[in-house]
């Protein structure tokens, strides 16, 4: 355990450090070696449904998910998060912070191919819910702060976008 946390605090160092130097700071680079351990548990695929038109409009086409897939997902996310944290300004930092060590974060991917052929995943983050619906149908939260948060990355471009935390009410 103290190894993977030492390897976390490592990569995700890497990253900020090599991030600066980039002129694309979206793109991100997925590491060779799965040492970082993902809790499936806390990890739902739900269907995109054409017919609902969100959280992608009727044009993007339903696609499933490789086990190596999540995994870049969770990488990206992670790495993604990193950058927005590093990004507020001092004062939002307490309240708009996604915090991976103080939740234990749930999330759902809705998994589509745009009009361009490339695989876009829209994650759905939250730190507590009321039963096990979140396993099949998509939680939405009004406020809840930064226990709740949503974005969108694209496996092909390696790209996070539209990162958005839950407010307060």
């Amino acid at each position: 355990m103290r190894l993977t946390c030492t390897f976390l605090i490592l990569f995700y160092l890497g990253i900020s450090l090599t991030s600066c130097s980039q002129s694309n700071r979206d793109k991100v680079t997925i590491p060779n070696t799965k040492t970082i351990e993902i809790d499936t548990s806390s990890i739902a695929v739900i269907s995109f449904d054409q017919q609902g038109n969100w959280p992608f409009d009727n044009s993007y086409k339903p696609i499933s998910l490789t086990e190596s897939e999540i995994f870049e997902i969770e990488t990206l996310m992670k790495a993604c998060v990193l950058d927005y944290n590093k990004s507020l300004e001092e004062n939002l930092k307490e309240s708009y912070s996604i915090d991976f060590k103080r939740y234990k974060y749930k999330r759902q991917y809705v998994a589509v191919l745009n009009n361009k052929g490339e695989k876009e995943i829209w994650v759905n983050a939250f730190c507590s819910t009321w039963d096990t619906r979140w396993k099949n149908e998509i939680l939405l939260v009004h406020d809840g702060g930064n226990c709740y948060f949503n974005l969108k990355i694209n496996l092909t471009t390696k790209k996070c976008f539209e990162i958005a935390v839950n407010g307060y009410a």
